[in-house]
């Protein structure tokens, strides 16, 4: 198949997928709205006016994503797939405490606090524009939800966030802040997942904690803690093309005490695990 075909097949497929993500005319005339700018003005992170388009994970609510970013197709294909949820036996219930490790634009968070409304709702981002757009998107629900802009590590330290990969807004990667960096380097700080819990969720069970931390998974999960005796689920991308494939964040999270598995719709991509 030529290669233009084979792009051009791509493109239809994953409006289609966005389309049918959104709710009503007011949806489709959104989407239709944010690819056309995104087309137009190509890559503007920080720079694009956010677009509020109704999606049917969110009962109609909107989610507001960037054109000329990655934001709204990573959105349809949480809420296609239901990438946000926690594992069956855990998302039947009433949940209290949900966490998420890696917000991104709040695609995840939003849905989490649609769907658990009696819950508190704590989210953390590494990218200041992502963060930002985030806090945005969880600012109607009041006190009950947060973001903070930092990065996971296994250390409090400081991180230089690298943007400069083929994933777009979703899929940049950090690295720690030393001394051969030129003075006034752009950083973020960088919480192990104790510290981050301690400051901001410190009582009580979490319910649920949703991962995707694009190859930080191993460094913090490795690093351990006291948070896996307070976590009781959780839900983590898989990054095999970082060398992180889910046999390795399976066999990670049993070293931590869960039991884990592959998710049955996306196997190479996702993780679920429950403490016993």
């Amino acid at each position: 198949m030529p290669e233009t075909i084979s792009k051009a097949m791509a493109y239809w497929r994953s409006l289609t997928h966005q389309l049918s993500a959104s709710q009503g005319p007011t949806g489709a005339s959104r989407v239709i709205e944010v690819v056309a700018r995104g087309r137009l003005t190509g890559r503007a992170t920080g720079k694009a006016i956010p677009v509020g388009v109704p999606m049917k994970a969110l009962g109609g609510r909107e989610l507001f994503v960037r054109p000329g970013t990655s934001d709204l197709r990573n959105a349809s294909d949480y809420y296609r797939y239901n990438l946000y949820q926690p594992p069956p036996a855990i998302a039947g219930g009433d949940l209290y405490r949900i966490c998420e490790l890696g917000s991104n634009m709040g695609a995840a968070l939003t849905a989490l606090a649609v769907r658990y409304p009696n819950a508190s709702l704590l989210g953390v981002e590494a990218d200041p524009q992502n963060a930002r757009l985030a806090s945005h998107n969880v600012s109607r629900f009041g006190q009950r939800c947060a973001v903070v802009a930092a990065g996971i590590w296994d250390e409090d330290i400081n991180l230089v966030v690298d943007r400069d990969t083929r994933y777009g807004e979703h899929g940049f990667s950090v690295r720690a802040l030393h001394g051969e960096d030129p003075p006034g380097t752009p950083s973020i700080p960088a919480l192990t997942i104790d510290t981050l819990l301690a400051r901001h969720m410190p009582e009580g069970e979490i319910d649920y904690m949703h991962v995707s931390i694009e190859g930080t998974e191993p460094r913090a999960f490795a690093h351990g803690g006291e948070w896996p005796a307070r976590v009781r689920s959780l839900r983590v991308e898989a990054h095999p093309e970082l060398g992180y494939p889910s046999q390795s964040c399976i066999a990670d999270l049993e070293r931590l005490g869960y039991e884990a598995w592959a998710d049955a719709a996306l196997p190479e991509k996702w993780v679920l695990a429950v403490r016993p």
